[in-house]
């Protein structure tokens, strides 16, 4: 049979290693969550990043096409190679790190188009510009086709142009809206790290009041009728009788009160 001490010392134990479970456990799902978090938020970022730069070099790429087309300026087509071929790097890395790379095809095509189209105007060794806006050049030669630069920039260039920037905002807009089932995610993943001390804490204050009833009961409610049975003998010369339920320490303790008030009588006869 345990004694009172053992009791009271096993129930607080109980709490303790309770707590100290339920806290591992939330510090573990805590760590998920907030791993989960960055990795999503990193995620977007880059995702946002990508797309920042295709529509900076597409720019790039814009302006240097409208000088070649329009001012026959043909340094500028070096600038032409050169950002194109950085569009289609950061394209590159976005379809690697993208989930569903299935989604960029649309926007894979687009760079294709753009990239023909370009080519097939501003590195073409048959065609000659005409119809600037600084110059009126002639073709030199009977191979050559005359071509107006103003012309194919707004009925061909332009078009495919807008139509990748189109597809460019629709994978800014898609990034933005792939965050709402993994915020849902989230959410959930915080429910789930809240939850194990929720529960500590509802079956910790059960135990607290289940202690309480027990120390109520085992405890204190002995002490006192054990101190008022002693009392009224000390005051009444009344027989020294407990009515509680005594058990382990605390009936020893009246057993042995009674056996020294039986020693005291006998000491006095």
């Amino acid at each position: 049979m345990k004694g009172i001490g053992s009791r009271v010392t096993i129930g607080f134990l109980s709490i303790v290693l309770l707590l100290f479970a339920s806290g591992i456990i939330s510090l573990f799902e805590l760590s998920n969550l907030s791993n989960d978090t960055e990795t999503i938020l990193s995620a977007s970022r880059r995702n946002l990043e990508l797309a920042k730069d295709m529509l900076g070099y597409a720019h790039e790429h814009s302006q240097a096409t409208i000088r070649v087309a329009l001012f026959d300026e043909s340094e500028q087509r070096d600038v032409c190679r050169r950002t194109m071929s950085d569009l289609e790097g950061k394209l590159a890395a976005a379809r690697s790190e993208a989930v569903d790379a299935s989604r960029l095809d649309s926007l894979s095509i687009c760079v294709s188009r753009l990239r023909e189209v370009s080519e097939s105007y501003l590195f073409s060794p048959k065609m000659v510009v005409v119809d600037t806006l600084m110059v009126n050049t002639t073709v030199t030669a009977p191979n050559m086709v005359a071509v107006s630069g103003k012309r194919w920039y707004d009925e061909q260039y332009k078009v495919v142009y807008d139509d990748m920037l189109d597809h460019i905002q629709s994978f800014m807009t898609h990034t933005h809206s792939s965050l709402a089932p993994r915020a849902e995610q989230l959410n959930k993943n915080a429910y789930r790290s809240v939850a194990p001390v929720l529960i500590s804490l509802v079956v910790m204050i059960a135990i607290v009041l289940m202690f309480y009833y027990f120390i109520r009961i085992y405890c204190v409610a002995p002490i006192v009728r054990m101190n008022r049975a002693l009392s009224d003998f000390l005051t009444y010369r009344l027989p020294f009788n407990v009515k509680a339920d005594l058990r382990d320490e605390f009936k020893e303790l009246a057993e042995n009160i009674e056996k020294l008030i039986g020693i005291s009588k006998m000491n006095k006869r």
